[in-house]
């Protein structure tokens, strides 16, 4: 019985170990924490280790249809966490890697390392993909991913992200903006 209980435990923690932990960002927390908020389209993406080749990055040219706060030019680059180079992966529990033709409002920020490169704002938190209903044909917004789970009032729990009509996030996001 100790065995299969510590069996248990080591599973359930490699489990949590192996993904991402963060605490939820409300779409206002998210609004106020980027500096600029863009819809659009993935156009290009490519990959390349960090000066320090300790870390690998996915540049992203991101096609900016509208500007829901701050300002854009028609183009941004979207610098993320993970990747292939030189024959090595690198990947990130909780990065939603943006793909050619993925439709997106993310929540952006100048990225730390001042390269002229913007960052999503809580890792997927700030990255909603936009996708068309089957079933009702209404247009809706999801930032969830795999792998990663939520730190909360009852401690870790799955992550599920937040999923809302393309108008309700835009409503939310020009009330907090005031734009």
């Amino acid at each position: 019985m100790k065995r299969l209980l510590l069996f248990a435990f080591v599973t359930i923690f490699a489990s949590i170990a192996a993904a991402t932990t963060v605490r939820p960002m409300s779409i206002e927390d998210l609004t106020s924490g980027a500096t600029t908020i863009v819809e659009g389209q993935a156009s290009d993406s490519w990959s390349g280790w960090n000066p320090q080749h300790t870390l690998i990055y996915t540049f992203t040219r991101f096609r900016v249809s509208r500007t829901l706060k701050g300002t854009a030019d028609q183009t941004v680059l979207v610098k993320q966490l993970g990747g292939n180079a030189g024959g090595y992966t690198q990947k990130v529990a909780g990065v939603r890697a943006l793909q050619p033709g993925d439709s997106s409002v993310l929540f952006l920020r100048p990225s730390e390392s001042r390269d002229g490169t913007l960052v999503i704002v809580g890792l997927m938190q700030g990255n909603f993909r936009i996708e068309r209903e089957a079933r009702t044909g209404r247009t809706v917004v999801t930032n969830g991913v795999a792998d990663v789970h939520e730190m909360n009032a009852n401690g870790i729990s799955e992550y599920r992200g937040a999923k809302m009509s393309l108008q309700q996030l835009e409503a939310r996001v020009r009330k907090v903006a005031g734009e």
